[in-house]
Parts: C-alpha cells; structure tokens; sequence
C-alpha cells in the first residue's frame, strides 16, 4: 500500500500495459489489481532482528540502535498514536480496525471496525489523529477510503471518544463526516491526519495516483489533490462542516482552493510538526528519488514537474521557478517508498537528539537527519544510519516522553527504538 506503486513499476516493464495505458477504466484496473498481486515482504529475516549494513552505509555515521517489541499481532498497521494522559497507543489497520494497544504488557484490543473501508492497492484505513486539546474535547479523526455510487472517496471524519478515561473500554460513536475526496485511482491516497500547533487539521493528500500524475493535480492548486490543506474542525463555513482559516495563504486567490496550505506534492506518507512547529513532510517517489520536505505556507514543492531535486516532466531543463526545494533526497540504491517519523526530544540516543528520523518502506533502512534552521534553503546532504532491518516500517510514532516508535506492516509488530549499549 505505501510502497508507493514498486511492484506496479516491475509490472510497468511488460509491453501489454503500455498498449492500454491511455484507456481510463483499465488504468483503474490495473492499479487496483496490480497494486495488490504481490505480499510485502521484508528483506531479510524477522526472527534475528538485527542490522545490516551496505557499502555505502560506510560513508555514513552509523547510530546503534535496537528495536523493542511493545506490541504485536496487529494487521497491515497504518498509522499509530499515543493517548495523552495514557501508556496506550492506537493503532488504524487497512483493514479498517481502530485498535488500542498496551507497550507495558503487549496486551491490544479493538475499540472500532469499519466495515465498509475500501483496501484496493494503496486504499484503506489510513489516519488516525486526536483533537488538540483531547481528552478536554474527547474527539477523534479518521481518514480512510470507500466506494460510493460507484467511485472511490477519501473520508475525513469527526468521532466521539465516549468512556475516554477508560480508553481499553471507550467507544467511538456518532460519526460527522468532516470532507469527502474522490479518488481517481486506488494509488496515491496520502491518507494522514495531524494536527498542528496552531490547533489547525492538516490533511496531506496525494496527486490522486496511476504514474506520473497524468491529470496535472500536483500543479493545479484548485484541486486538493496533490495538496496539504489546512482547516479548522471547531467551526464551520457556510456549506461546509470545517472552516477556513482567515490567515491560509491563498484565501481570496480565485486560481487556488482557500483550504490549500501547499501544494506539488506526490503521495505525502506520513508527516509531524517539530518542537519549532515546523511541518516536515515525506513525499513518496516515483522513477528515481524520495524525499523529505519542510513545509511552508503558499509553497509549491514541484511534483510533477520535479521529482526530489531532479527535472521529472521534462527530464531537462524544466521550469522550476518558484518551485522549492526538498532538504533531503534518496535515490533508488537506498529504496523505493519514503515513511516519515519525527524529530527526537529526548536525549535517550544522544547522537539523535534533535534529529529527524525516517525510512524506507521496501528496504527497511532506518536514518535520521539534522533539519535545517528557518531560512537555510542548502539540500541535506548527510544522513546518519541507524541500519537496514527486515521490517516494513509503514508508519511512525512518539509517546510524551519523547520515545519514538516503529510499526511493522509485515508482521504486524511495533517497536520501540532503543540506544544499543
């Protein structure tokens, strides 16, 4: 799902594909169909748990790490967050299951199941998010994907977290339905819903999928594809169950939605907000690069007229004015699909400490990154390894103690990135 159409590139390569490529129904078929033929599978075996290093990994800094199992029997986990005021964490599965989990005892249960979530290719249950000023305001937002009259949406949705002091025994009832996206194709869905400082609902959204973004969503900022939107869930506009934010940097531009915070984004795969407040974003590739953006109000980070730092659409000399750059790119000798995570608070890892860490879906490796200060514009170019693990890291998280923590898609387990001594 998050893998980001790698095996569809593989399927790419046979001739019968290209002889349909331009029929709209069969484009939809085969994403859907194609984005499922293969089971993920890590590199490497499970049960031993430990690092590799590659040879280009010698030219890094490498971080000891060790990753500690604090919950396991999950299915196709998502998204993954902490419970203010709790040890719980909740966990969203593609399948549509909200989950709570225990990291004391590894004991989890289910608090929801939405039975009517759509889970073709990239599609499914895909963002979990609680108010900002949860449990004072006992609400809780998904993101996820089903068919209706016949098309896919995206679902933005308000709950109520009913019996909250008692999470393992809440219930999540009356659903409102906050925004509904229709999904051209069942790839690309970005899904992840977070909440700023600002008390403001972030919703990352992809450029509505099949390759090379052949509708131009990532540069049309009057679609909210291919685009971070930013509203307010406390009150609404007439017409709509959200506000605008009078201070979003495109209200009352007529060539640009009012919700759109930014745009010229892929597949947006997981993305937090640093102490500083500054939003950092993973963009999933497609031929050649992933990459890490910082983003900010009104900017436009070039998909598809670039990808990473590089000319996608045309492969030379593109016009890439006013367009900004990502701060950190990977190419395709690192991995195919870009998961984000969060800049570590605490000092349990000293060398980490104030880093931004993140991985790569298909290959398992784990690194983290210095972020750079408001103003410096100069592309990352270091990254500190933390090792290659036979895991698929679909999605980060962090306690308040400032712990980070790592969900396995594969194997359904999360864990707890610990020092190594």
């Amino acid at each position: 799902m998050v893998k980001s159409f790698f095996f569809f590139r593989l399927f790419l390569s046979i001739s019968v594909l290209t002889l349909f490529a331009n029929c709209e129904d069969v484009r939809r078929i085969l994403v859907a169909k194609l984005g499922d033929a293969g089971k993920y599978e890590a590199e490497g075996k499970e049960s031993g748990l430990n690092p590799i290093y590659t040879l280009k990994d010698e030219k890094r800094k490498r971080i000891k790490i060790k990753l500690t199992t604090v919950g396991e029997g999950l299915i196709q986990p998502t998204d993954l967050l902490f419970v203010p005021e709790s040890e719980l964490f909740l966990v969203a599965e593609k399948t549509g299951d909200l989950k709570w989990s225990d990291p004391k005892n590894g004991s989890s249960g289910t608090l929801l199941k939405l039975s009517n979530v759509k889970t073709d290719a990239e599609e499914g249950f895909l963002g979990i998010a609680l108010h900002p000023s949860f449990p004072n305001h006992p609400k809780i937002y998904f993101n996820y994907v089903i068919e209706k009259n016949g098309k896919d949406m995206s679902i933005v949705s308000e709950w109520i977290v009913e019996n909250h002091k008692d999470i393992k025994h809440a219930k999540i009832i009356n659903e409102r339905i906050i925004m509904e996206l229709e999904q051209p194709y069942s790839n690309h869905n970005g899904g992840q819903l977070a909440f700023g400082p600002d008390g403001k609902l972030y919703i990352g959204w992809g450029d509505g999928g099949w390759k090379g973004d052949p509708k131009g969503n990532g540069q049309n900022p009057k679609t909210m594809l291919g685009s971070m939107l930013r509203i307010s869930v406390d009150s609404k506009d007439p017409g709509k169950q959200y506000s605008v934010p009078k201070d979003n940097p495109f209200v009352g531009d007529p060539t640009k939605l009012p919700e759109t915070f930014a745009y010229g984004f892929r597949n947006p795969w997981r993305y937090s907000f640093d102490p500083a407040g500054k939003l950092i974003l993973a963009d999933v590739g497609q031929d050649l690069y992933e990459e890490i953006d910082v983003v900010e109000a009104g900017k436009n980070y070039g998909w598809n007229k670039m990808e990473g730092l590089h000319c996608f659409e045309p492969k030379d000399n593109c016009d890439s004015k006013g367009l900004t750059d990502p701060i950190y790119e990977y190419g395709r000798e690192d991995g195919s699909s870009i998961t984000g995570g969060y800049v570590i608070t605490n000092d349990r890892i000293p060398e980490l400490q104030g880093h931004y860490i993140f991985a790569d879906f298909v290959s398992g490796r784990i690194w983290a990154i210095a972020i750079p200060k408001v103003g410096e514009s100069k592309a990352q170019v270091d990254a500190l390894t933390l090792g290659k693990w036979p895991i698929l890291v679909s999605t980060f998280g962090k306690d308040s103690r400032g712990n980070v923590y790592a969900a396995d898609f594969g194997s359904g387990k999360v864990y707890r990135i610990d020092p190594d001594k």
